[in-house]
């Protein structure tokens, strides 16, 4: 599993994800997250510019089953972003953003899945039903 767009909210999703046996990588390619995503999870960052050639070749090189993204606080860069996911093979791309009314943009961008979510609200309940094929039994 991917996480791509990590900051502080996403931690306890990957926390709990990995103890539920998910083997998770992290992507960054924004030089504002790179130092506190490698502190967090040395062992599972892929790091890269943020370029579409690069986060692309990364993603189809790590072959990863399904990707989530939280959607930043720029709408483009998080649809730029979505649509480089589905281009690098990503075969389930999750999207959790906070307005209802982006679901669409994001749907055509490539995100198989959008999930409304507040950002005081926990991620993982919310996210959990796509993942279960991914969970170790």
């Amino acid at each position: 599993m991917l996480v791509a767009t990590c900051s502080e909210e996403d931690r306890l999703l990957i926390d709990r994800a990995l103890g539920a046996g998910i083997d998770v990588r992290v992507l960054t390619c924004f030089d504002d997250v790179h130092h506190k995503v490698r502190a967090w999870y040395p062992n599972r960052t892929i790091g890269v510019p943020a370029h579409k050639a690069t986060v692309k070749a990364a993603v189809q090189s790590a072959k990863l089953d399904i990707a989530i993204v939280r959607e930043m606080h720029d709408v483009i860069r998080s649809a730029l972003l979505i649509q480089t996911l589905r281009e690098a093979g990503v075969p389930q791309i999750i999207v959790m953003c906070k307005d209802e009314s982006r679901a669409q943009m994001y749907r055509r961008c490539g995100a198989n899945n959008v999930v409304v979510v507040d950002p005081h609200e926990e991620a993982w309940d919310r996210i959990m039903p796509y993942l279960h094929l991914h969970v170790s039994a």
